[in-house]
């Protein structure tokens, strides 16, 4: 439960039958889409971190991406070095 909504995931393969589920019992959904989610994520470090986001920030902004999905995590204090500059 993320604050006053419910989240829901799925198997890709039964997609179409939750959301016709969720629509038949009249519940309104906010977004509906079929995300990647990873398994595992890769912690890195504010070096490798600040490469990454870059990386992440050049592919959402170029016209034939249509979306980016990544797996990797930035601890706090690693985040705190990149936003400090």
């Amino acid at each position: 439960r993320v604050e006053d909504t419910f989240e829901i995931t799925c198997e890709p393969d039964v997609f179409s039958q939750v959301s016709e589920a969720l629509e038949e019992a009249k519940l309104e959904t906010t977004v509906s889409e079929i995300a990647r989610i990873p398994d595992s994520t890769v912690e890195l470090d504010s070096e490798t971190g600040r490469k990454v986001l870059t990386l992440m920030e050049r592919l959402d902004d170029h016209d034939d991406v249509q979306s980016v999905s990544a797996n990797f995590s930035i601890p706090d204090e690693a985040m705190a070095e990149i936003e400090a500059g």
